[in-house]
């Protein structure tokens, strides 16, 4: 079992790179203004879940989730570039 203190900060560190690269990276016109809003990780580091809001309208709301869904095997992928655990 991981320690939490050390959970915590590559809950941190996935939040900030994940941000990173969805403003620079990703390309899906649907995903547009959403900020993440927080990261929980397995005790194994094998899962994590991605919190997120956004700022598009009510009817907008499932395309940025489509558009994210879409995106998810290049997000996990650059995302396990960047992060080394």
């Amino acid at each position: 079992m991981a320690n939490p203190a050390r959970r915590r900060r590559v809950a941190e560190q996935m939040q900030r790179e994940l941000a990173e690269i969805i403003r620079a990276e990703l390309k899906d016109p649907r995903v547009g203004m959403i900020t993440l809003t927080g990261v929980e990780v397995s005790p194994d580091f094998a899962h994590a879940k991605v919190f997120f809001t956004t700022l598009a309208e009510e009817a907008q709301r499932g395309d940025v989730l489509a558009g994210l869904k879409r995106a998810a095997g290049f997000l996990r992928s650059e995302l396990g570039r960047r992060v080394k655990v």
